[in-house]
């Protein structure tokens, strides 16, 4: 399973010669969504978990999807990925329609979706160094070799606050925040369009949480990446997205702009997130993180 895992989440540093500002994407761009589900239903055996899902998540925007334990979140992640294939209804990448299964799909398709998993201790190969990990995509799907692959291993693992000589590293060698530093360095090295974080802090400790959350901000923002950011910590996505889903028993009770849902939830559920978790938003708002982030999605 590690090895799947080195094959699967995977992407390069994007290159920003000639694009447009991120907050200026052109009109036909910013027209057709980077993701769309549309009455999507999953299950497991005979049991649905999913309830006719439908969302959009536009170019450079960073959607939350925010809900309880057993709320169907990860599933809905998984099934975006192509990795839980027990689905029914419509998945679209810019446009194009996904098949269910990440086998089904296009190498260039499995590509343009990249995926961090929640625990930073499972989701890397400890028998391979750092370098090995963060560049296994780029062979994967042959982006890159030899000297240019090096070179742009130490580019990304830069890029995700770790030295170059990280690479020689194993993965027991390194802290919590740092593996999960990797696992987003591996995931951002072949140029992703979607990214999507499950749950990418919850295995960490509420200081490391905040500087991670920080960091996948920032490259949203500086990559242009479209992001879907799944969490059970409403009050987290003050710092990282601009409109937030919030999801209970497998259906979408609320969807909104980040400032306007976390100022004034419309639905109890909702209400309940927020009352659930106020240490995580006053750690976060010590950390100077508190400011929701630019919208940079065009919308």
């Amino acid at each position: 399973m590690l090895e799947s895992l080195d094959g699967f989440s995977v992407a390069a540093t994007r290159q920003n010669a000639g694009r447009s500002p991120k907050g200026c994407a052109a009109a036909g761009e910013a027209a057709v969504p980077a993701l769309r589900l549309t009455d999507v239903a999953a299950s497991y055996g005979r049991r649905e978990v999913v309830h006719s899902v439908s969302l959009s998540l536009a170019a450079h925007e960073c959607l939350a999807l925010v809900g309880e334990s057993g709320s169907g979140k990860t599933t809905i992640a998984r099934a975006v990925a192509g990795l839980h294939t027990a689905w029914t209804g419509t998945i679209s990448l810019g446009g194009a329609e996904l098949a269910v299964s990440a086998r089904r799909r296009s190498g260039d398709a499995r590509r343009r979706i990249q995926y961090i998993f929640q625990n930073p201790y499972g989701s890397l190969n400890p028998r391979r160094t750092v370098g090995q990990i963060v560049g296994q995509p780029l062979k994967v799907f042959g982006t890159a070799g030899g000297r240019d692959a090096a070179r742009r291993v130490a580019q990304m693992l830069e890029r995700v606050s770790l030295t170059s000589g990280y690479s020689r590293r194993y993965p027991d060698q390194l802290s919590g925040g740092e593996r999960q530093r990797v696992a987003i360095a591996r995931a951002l090295v072949c140029d992703p369009t979607v990214l999507i974080c499950d749950e990418v802090t919850s295995a960490l400790d509420v200081s490391v949480q905040a500087a991670i959350v920080e960091l996948l901000g920032n490259l949203q923002r500086d990559l242009g990446l479209s992001m879907l950011f799944i969490t059970h910590n409403l009050p987290l996505v003050r710092s990282v997205a601009q409109r937030v889903a919030v999801l209970s028993e497998g259906r979408i009770v609320e969807v909104g702009d980040v400032g306007q849902v976390l100022a004034d939830p419309g639905q109890p559920y909702t209400r309940q997130l927020l009352s659930d978790t106020p240490s995580l938003e006053t750690a976060i708002a010590e950390a100077g993180l508190a400011e929701p982030p630019a919208d940079t999605s065009g919308r």
